[in-house]
């Protein structure tokens, strides 16, 4: 399930030789980057200073230049993340991200969202594992709360990896 017809698929992927590869990084609190060559790159990353953020992996550079890709891209990011699930950069997000981040949010039912709070905390003021930097949602007006990118993104299983495994169109290292 991708946003429309013009997503890249596994399968459209393979068609088209593309292959990723998904690294573990150092910076922060660690991370991945995934990447398939010059045409696109997705890295997360546990930020430090941001908050506890339910310990989800930071998007902080995302990026491609094949129109469809970016969606495919973040699914995998949020396999790869598993639990912890993956959140929008807590600084300046794009509005192409901005679209993705939304259709998450309402559009997916494969995906789930968790409600992340302001740090410190005002929605739970006693629970410190939700405070999280809000200044990305807080751009998007009408309330940081209602905002996509004011929430935790997760999937259950890893059935685009394992289709991409089956196609052996993706090294997982580290």
């Amino acid at each position: 399930m991708l946003l429309t017809e013009a997503m890249y698929t596994p399968e459209r992927a393979a068609e088209e030789g593309i292959v990723f590869t998904v690294k573990r990084t150092r910076f922060g609190g660690g991370g991945w980057k995934i990447s398939c060559g010059p045409i696109g790159e997705i890295h997360m990353l546990r930020s430090l200073g941001i908050g506890n953020c339910l310990g989800a992996y930071e998007v902080t550079l995302s990026g491609t230049d094949r129109e469809g890709l970016g969606p495919l891209l973040y699914d995998i990011a949020m396999e790869i993340a598993g639990d912890a699930g993956i959140m929008s950069d807590r600084g300046m997000v794009s509005p192409d991200a901005r679209r993705v981040w939304a259709y998450y949010l309402s559009n997916r039912p494969d995906v789930s969202s968790s409600q992340l709070d302001s740090a410190p905390g005002t929605l739970t003021p006693y629970d410190e594992e939700d405070d999280c930097k809000q200044s990305s949602a807080r751009e998007d007006g009408g309330g940081w709360q209602i905002s996509p990118l004011s929430k935790v993104y997760r999937k259950r299983g890893t059935p685009t990896i394992d289709r991409l495994r089956e196609l052996g169109i993706i090294e997982i290292v580290g």
